[in-house]
């Protein structure tokens, strides 16, 4: 019904009517046309609107992942990707800026195990592999998270897990970094590191405990027994609440491990001995008296006696 009466109109208009009408419809093409070749998603000019964007290639031994940037390196949104095998990941804020050496937006992340291991601190272990991340000279900010697992049954004997952590190792040398989050549940330990480079968990070595060497009980010999087995004998007659006395056992016990086997030392107490305190005439504690083999008193001192003096007489009778 409406293509008859536009038939109609037509008829009754005149030719300039007719051009008019046309050049009406033409131009109404021409607009629609124009209209439909504008895209929605053209990038906006560069005045605050979106920028375009690119695929990060991320490889953690040999796991591919991509995350999205924009031309500036500014991560699009949060990336948490992880090793295949579970043992590494690396954690990236959305917003972070990732750059290469030139100041570049980064174009890719590798992870790898380093064939070498370098020689760890003195006093570390080296917890499982050293991994190798690269490109060397790449930053961010603010700073990736990385993950680290461990085997426990790694671990020194005795060491605690919570004293492993994370460092970093280039121009060859290791440096610890500050922060580490130890899971000792799950056994990994995690760090921020702002820069690439190589990076393993580290664990202190057992700390041995020395086995302290016992002291030798001087007062465990009798003198009479010291006398009559054939070496010389260094006595002294003493007390052990004597402040002298307290002062110079330190110096016997070191002497009788310096000379064992060849010297005796002995330590008489006086109170509980008088009748050798009497047969020597001790007059003063703490009086120390150096017998010859055969028994023969050779020289005796009253009072401190300083260990050089001492070694010094011992030396004048062929003792050393």
């Amino acid at each position: 019904m409406d293509l008859e009466r536009a038939a109609t109109v037509l008829k009754v208009l005149g030719p300039t009517q007719k051009h008019l009408l046309a050049w009406v419809a033409l131009s109404i093409c021409l607009l629609l046309m124009v209209s439909c070749t504008v895209s929605p998603i053209t990038p906006p000019a560069a005045d605050g609107g979106e920028l375009s964007t690119y695929q990060l290639q991320i490889d953690l031994l040999g796991a591919k992942h991509e995350a999205s940037a924009d031309i500036e390196g500014r991560l699009k949104k949060s990336a948490q990707v992880t090793s295949a095998d579970g043992t590494i990941s690396l954690s990236i804020d959305r917003d972070a800026i990732l750059l290469d050496k030139d100041g570049k937006p980064l174009q890719f992340i590798h992870v790898a195990i380093d064939p070498t291991l370098p020689l760890p601190p003195e006093g570390t272990y080296i917890v499982g592999a050293v991994y190798d991340l690269t490109p060397q000279g790449a930053t961010f900010n603010p700073p990736l998270k990385l993950t680290i697992s461990y085997d426990p049954e790694e671990l020194p004997q005795g060491m605690r897990e919570g004293d492993v952590y994370i460092a970093c190792y280039e121009d060859t040398k290791w440096d610890m970094v500050r922060y580490k989050q130890v899971d000792t549940l799950n056994h990994r330990v995690a760090t921020r590191i702002d820069h690439f480079a190589r990076y393993a968990v580290l664990a202190p070595r057992e700390q041995s405990t020395p086995i302290p060497t016992p002291k030798p009980d001087l007062t465990s010999i009798s003198l009479e027994q010291a006398l009559s087995s054939g070496k010389p004998t260094l006595a002294e007659f003493g007390w052990r609440t004597c402040v002298p006395c307290k002062e110079m056992k330190p110096i016997l016990e070191e002497l009788a491990v310096e000379y064992k086997d060849k010297l005796n030392i002995v330590i008489v107490e006086v109170h509980e001995h008088r009748d050798l305190t009497s047969r020597y005439g001790i007059m003063m504690i703490p009086t120390q008296i150096v017998f010859d083999s055969g028994g023969k008193e050779i020289t005796r001192h009253m009072g401190f006696w300083p260990k050089e003096e001492m070694t010094a007489q011992l030396e004048k009778m062929g003792i050393e």
